[in-house]
Parts: C-alpha cells; structure tokens; sequence
C-alpha cells in the first residue's frame, strides 16, 4: 500500500503547486482575452508560455510515476530537463528586462535592486532541479529536490494571490509562509510513512522560507545598490 501512497501524494502535491500558479496568475495571465490587463513583452509572453509547459510536463512526469509507469517517466524525462533548462534561460533575461521597466515593488524596491528578488527564485530554481536531475537514479533524493525546486519557484504566484486577495500589504509573509506549508505538508508525508523527515526537505525549505527576507534585506541594502544598477545596465543593452 505504501509503495501506491508515495508515488500518488507527489501527483497530489505538484497538482497543488500548478493549481496554485494558475490561479495566481489567472487575472494578469490566463485570462487576459477576459479582461484588460497592462500589456507584456514578447519575452514575457514567452517567459509565462515555457513555464507552463514545463508545469504540464512536470505534472504529466509525476502522473506517470503514480501510474506506475516509470519507463515512460525517464524518456520523457530528457524533455523536461531540457525545458527546465529553457525556463531558466529565459527567466533570467525576463529578470533583466523588470530591470528597467516601470515595476516598483510594494516592499519600496525600485526595478534594478528588485533584480535580487528574481535572480534569487531563479537561482533556488535551477539549482534544485538541477540537484533533482544529478539523483535522477536515487527515487527519493530526485523526487524531493524536483518539489523543492517547484516550492522555490512560485513566490511571483503568491504575490499575485495576494493581490487578489488584496492583502498586498502582507505579501512578505505571505510569501514565505505559502512556500513553507508546501515544505511543511511535504514533511508531515515524511513523518507519517518513515517516522523521519529527509534533510532535503529541512535544508531546502529553510533556504527558500529563509531567502526572502534575506533578498528583501540585500536588495535595500546600500551595497547592492551598484549592482543592481549594473543589471540595468546589461538589461538596457540587451533591450534599448
């Protein structure tokens, strides 16, 4: 019986996360035919499009390794590494381009030092899922590191969400406490099935939970100053 939970509560945790994104972006993405939101960049457009993609492989991935078919879940496996790889590529240069575009966050962060906010999530991004695919042949190391680097992504989700719910000025709780109960329910799996929590749970949900104030600390911060006008810099290079 254990052996059928395992696989299943991963598909159950993943389709929260990609439920959680939707609805987040839902009314500035998924339904802008419905409404009149500002307008985005080509990059942008396409920075939302991979994304989804890759949450569709992602989830398809951890519905065939509960349907027992884990043969499938490896070949398919070099599509979502190489879109894993797009969907970082293309988020960094979408954090260059808020660089120098008009976005002041509600944490008072001016576009160029709000760069730390993104090249954080994106760092946490790329590095978790490139740990999940470095133990693509250790089962329980390689499905924890994916989640986790899933978790470490959705903070502009939950910033939407709390627009939404418009309680934008809770945002940096709300930020990290989203990001904790997906690694709190992870552990409680955990602790219910081996009586023990994995370290890559503990280690990497401290990161993520831990990074936001820290990235919201540094991008006000005087000494990050020069460096996030060197981001604009680039952006502007790179964008006119």
């Amino acid at each position: 019986m254990s052996a059928v939970l395992r696989p299943r509560f991963y598909l159950l945790v993943t389709a929260a996360l990609v439920a959680f994104v939707v609805i987040g972006f839902t009314r500035s993405y998924y339904s802008r035919i419905l409404t009149d939101p500002p307008p985005l960049t080509t990059l942008l457009h396409l920075h939302a499009a991979v994304f989804t993609v890759w949450m569709a492989l992602f989830l398809v991935q951890a519905g065939l390794v509960a349907a027992h078919r884990v043969d499938l879940h490896r070949k398919l496996g070099i599509a979502s590494a190489i879109f894993a790889a797009v969907v970082f590529v293309v988020a960094l240069l979408a954090v260059f381009q808020t660089a120098i575009s008009n976005h002041v966050s509600p944490s008072g962060l001016a576009p160029a030092q709000f760069s730390i906010i993104g090249f954080t999530s994106v760092g946490l991004f790329g590095a978790f899922i490139t740990l999940g695919l470095i133990y693509r042949r250790r089962p329980g190391l390689h499905r924890r590191f994916m989640i986790i680097g899933f978790i470490a992504s959705i903070s502009p989700a939950t910033a939407r969400v709390a627009r939404l719910l418009d309680i934008q000025d809770h945002r940096d709780v709300l930020i990290p406490l989203c990001a904790a109960l997906f690694i709190t329910a992870c552990l409680v799996h955990d602790w219910r099935k081996y009586r023990v929590v994995h370290p890559a749970y503990v280690i990497g949900g401290l990161v993520i939970v831990a990074s936001w104030p820290l990235r919201n600390m540094v991008g006000h911060s005087d000494w990050y100053f020069p460096i996030g006008e060197a981001v604009a810099r680039i952006g502007h290079g790179m964008f006119g």
